[in-house]
């Protein structure tokens, strides 16, 4: 019984020191998008984030489209029945060659999560449909 005991404290203890990681907390982003006429062409990007964070989601979180540190997209939540999808109108040019990553801020908790640069830019491309939208590979930004 006593080593039962000493071994519930010894437990309890351990969890207590364990440390707890916790992303940093970052005010909303106001992403926008270069409107002078720079970037002409366009391609659309149909897009969900991953399960576990899409049970979180509200109406203030923000989706966008980026080509290094430029915004190029942002985008817009669509709710179908079970499903929420963002359509996004990423803008480029027809000879783009840099490839474009994605940005998704997590209002509720101020954190902000991200893909690496995967998608090349496709003048009138899609990139996911609203039958099938692409599950983007997101994570956090430390």
């Amino acid at each position: 019984m006593i080593a039962t005991q000493y071994a519930a404290i010894l437990f309890l203890s351990m969890a207590a020191c364990k440390k707890h990681h916790t992303l940093p907390k970052i005010p909303a982003p106001v992403w926008t998008v270069d409107d002078s006429g720079k970037y002409p062409a366009t391609m659309t990007a149909v897009v969900q984030i991953p399960e576990n964070l899409q049970t979180y989601m509200q109406p203030a979180d923000k989706i966008g489209a980026f080509v290094g540190d430029e915004c190029r997209g942002t985008g817009t939540l669509v709710k179908a029945g079970d499903v929420s999808v963002f359509f996004i109108l990423i803008h480029g040019t027809a000879s783009e060659q840099s490839k474009i990553s994605f940005r998704y801020y997590r209002s509720s908790k101020s954190y902000l999560y991200a893909t690496t640069p995967f998608l090349d830019f496709t003048q009138d491309g899609n990139y996911g449909t609203a039958d099938g939208p692409k599950i983007l590979d997101l994570s956090p930004v430390k």
